[in-house]
C-alpha cells in the first residue's frame, strides 16, 4: 500500500482513494499495536511537527486536510519506522520491481497522449523514484539471475518515465557501483540493451515526443541540441519563481503548501528543501538538513561493506531536489526511514539476525 501509493492511485475516484488511505494508515496502526516497541525516530517527529506547527501558524488554506496530512504523517514516522525495520532488502527490492512493472503495464495496455508512463505512481518522476530506489538494492541482491532481471526492468522502466532525474542517477549509481566493485560494469551493458529496446519500441508505444526526440539524440549527431531541449523548463527555471516570496519571510515562511502549488497561476516549487525553507522558515530546514547530511556521513563511513547505503542516500537527496510533496508522500517518508535506520549499527545488526534465522529456518 505504501510502496505502490495504492491510495493516491486511485484518487480518481475520492470515495476510493479516502476509504484506501484510511486503511492504510489503520493497518499501520494496527501492526504498531501487534509489534515490538523501539525508539522512536525524534528527529524525523521533530522535523513534521515543527514544519506544521509554524506553517500552520503562519497560515492554513484548509484546516481539515492541514490536520488530516499531520496525523497521518506522526502515524507513519512512528508506526512506519517498525515496519521499515522488518523489511529486508530483498523484499523491498521485490516490491520495487512489482511497482516498476506497473509502468510497463500502462505503456503497453494504456498507451496515451502525454506519452511519459507512471504506472501505479500517477507522476512520472515518483515512479523513477521507485525505479532507483530498486536498482541501488539490486546490488545487495545474491541471486544472480534475480539481480540481473531486476535491474534490466528497472532500468527500462525507468528510461520509459522519461524522468531526467532518473537518468542522471541511474549514471550515478552505475558508476558508484563499479567504484565498489569492477564486476558491477556490467550494468552499463544491461543499460545498453534497454535503450536499444526503448528506441525500438518507438513506433509502437506512444512516448512523449518532446522528450523521447531528445533522448533520441543524445545517441546521433544532435546531441548539442538534445542537451538543450532537455534543459528546457527546468528545476532552476521553476526554484527561482519563488526566491522572493522566500526571502521576503526566512524565519517563518509563507504558511502551508503555499510553495507546494496551492496558487493557481504556477506550479509548485518542485525542490523540498526550498518548500520547507519557504512555507515553515529556517529552523524546519535546518532540521531536515541536519537528517539528510547524516545519512550522508554515516553511508560514506559504512561505504566499504554496503556501497548500497550511499547509493540510496544520494538517490533520496537527489529525488528531494526535485519534488515538494514530502511531508504527505508515503514512499518517499517509508524509504527516508528505512535508509534512515539502517545507518545506525544497531539495526544493521537486527536485521543481519533476522536474515540468518530466515535461511535457517528454510
Amino acid at each position: 500500500m505504501l510502496l505502490w501509493g495504492i491510495p493516491s492511485f486511485f484518487s480518481y475516484d475520492q470515495s476510493i482513494g479516502s476509504m484506501l488511505s484510511y486503511l492504510t494508515y489503520g493497518l499501520l496502526l494496527v501492526y504498531y499495536l501487534l509489534s515490538a516497541k523501539r525508539k522512536l525516530l525524534i528527529p524525523f517527529l521533530i522535523l513534521g511537527i515543527s514544519y506544521f506547527l509554524i506553517s500552520g501558524y503562519t497560515f492554513v488554506n484548509d484546516v481539515e486536510d492541514f490536520t488530516y496530512k499531520l496525523i497521518k504523517y506522526i502515524i507513519l514516522i512512528i508506526s512506519g519506522a517498525e515496519l521499515a525495520r522488518n523489511t529486508t532488502k530483498k523484499e523491498f527490492f521485490i516490491l520495487a520491481i512489482l511497482g516498476s512493472l506497473s509502468i510497463l503495464v500502462h505503456a503497453v495496455a494504456f498507451p496515451n497522449g502525454y506519452g511519459r508512463y507512471s504506472g501505479f505512481y500517477l507522476n512520472p518522476n515518483g515512479a523513477g523514484f521507485i525505479c532507483i530506489i530498486g536498482y541501488c538494492l539490486s546490488y545487495v541482491i545474491d541471486n544472480k539471475k534475480l539481480r540481473l532481471f531486476g535491474q534490466f526492468v528497472l532500468t527500462f522502466a525507468g528510461i520509459i518515465t522519461f524522468s531526467r532525474t532518473f537518468i542522471s542517477l541511474w549514471l550515478v549509481i552505475s558508476v558508484i557501483s563499479v567504484i565498489a566493485d569492477r564486476r558491477n560494469s556490467l550494468t552499463f551493458g544491461l543499460g545498453a540493451g534497454a535503450i536499444i529496446i526503448v528506441l525500438s519500441l518507438a513506433s509502437l508505444l506512444k512516448f512523449n515526443a518532446v522528450r523521447f526526440s531528445a533522448f533520441e539524440g543524445l545517441f546521433t549527431d544532435q546531441s548539442e541540441s538534445s542537451i538543450s531541449t532537455i534543459q528546457q523548463g527546468s528545476r532552476l527555471e521553476t526554484w527561482s519563481e519563488y526566491y522572493d516570496q522566500i526571502t521576503n519571510n526566512p524565519f517563518f515562511g509563507n504558511g502551508f503548501q503555499m510553495l507546494s502549488g496551492l496558487n493557481p497561476t504556477k506550479q509548485g516549487v518542485h525542490n523540498t528543501f526550498l518548500m520547507v525553507l519557504g512555507e515553515a522558515g529556517i529552523f524546519p530546514l535546518l532540521m531536515m538538513i541536519g537528517i539528510y547530511v547524516f545519512m550522508l556521513k554515516r553511508s560514506v563511513e559504512q561505504f566499504t561493506p554496503d556501497p548500497h547505503k550511499l547509493m540510496l542516500t544520494i538517490s533520496m537527496v537527489g529525488i528531494l531536489m526535485i519534488m515538494h510533496n514530502y511531508f504527505d508522500n508515503s514512499l518517499i517518508l517509508f524509504t527516508s526511514i528505512w535508509i534512515f535506520v539502517r545507518l545506525l549499527h544497531e539495526e544493521n545488526q537486527e536485521e543481519t539476525i533476522k536474515e540468518e534465522l530466515i535461511t535457517k529456518t528454510i
